[in-house]
C-alpha cells in the first residue's frame, strides 16, 4: 500500500511538471513570436511607425553606437521624431535569440545583415532589447543598439 501511495505521489508531481513547463513553453512561443513581429515591423520601416513606436515604453532607455561613433542615447520623443524617416531593410540574414526572463521579463537578441537601398551601403546592426508585460501588453523598457558598415 505504501508503495502504491509513492507512486501515485511520483505520478502526480510528474504531471504537475510536465504542466509547469508546458506553460513556460507557451510562454516563451508568445515572446518569441511578438519579439519577431516587432522586428518585421522595423525591418518595413516609417510604413510601420505606428506599430514600432506601440512597443516601446515612453520611458524606455534608447542607445545606440553608430559606425564607431560615440554611444548615444535617445529619448521616446526622439523616437518619436526620426520613425517616420525609419528606412526599409532589405534583409541578407538575422541571427535571433529570445528569452523569457521571468513571466513579465523577456530578452530579445537580434543581429542582422542588410542593405540601406537610400545610402547604397550593407550594414550589420546588432541589438538587444529587455521587453516588459505591463498591463498585459509586452513592452521595450530598454535597447542597446550596435551598428557596423560592412561594405560601401
Amino acid at each position: 500500500m505504501k508503495n502504491l501511495l509513492l507512486i501515485i505521489l511520483l505520478v502526480l508531481a510528474g504531471i504537475s511538471t510536465f504542466k509547469a513547463q508546458e506553460s513556460i513553453t507557451s510562454e516563451q512561443r508568445e515572446f518569441e513570436e511578438m519579439a519577431r513581429t516587432f522586428q518585421d515591423n522595423y525591418n518595413a520601416g516609417s510604413e510601420k511607425c505606428d506599430e514600432i513606436l506601440e512597443a516601446y515604453h515612453r520611458d524606455a532607455r534608447l542607445t545606440e553606437t553608430a559606425f564607431s561613433g560615440p554611444l548615444k542615447s535617445f529619448t521616446y520623443e526622439q523616437l518619436l521624431q526620426f520613425c517616420p524617416h525609419l528606412p526599409k531593410k532589405e534583409v541578407i540574414e538575422t541571427t535571433t535569440e529570445q528569452k523569457l526572463l521571468t513571466s513579465k521579463l523577456g530578452y530579445d537578441y537580434v543581429s542582422q545583415l542588410y542593405i540601406r537601398k537610400s545610402i547604397g551601403d550593407t550594414v550589420r546592426e546588432t541589438s538587444s532589447k529587455i521587453w516588459e508585460k505591463r498591463n498585459g501588453k509586452w513592452k521595450i523598457i530598454h535597447v542597446n543598439s550596435l551598428l557596423n558598415k560592412v561594405c560601401k
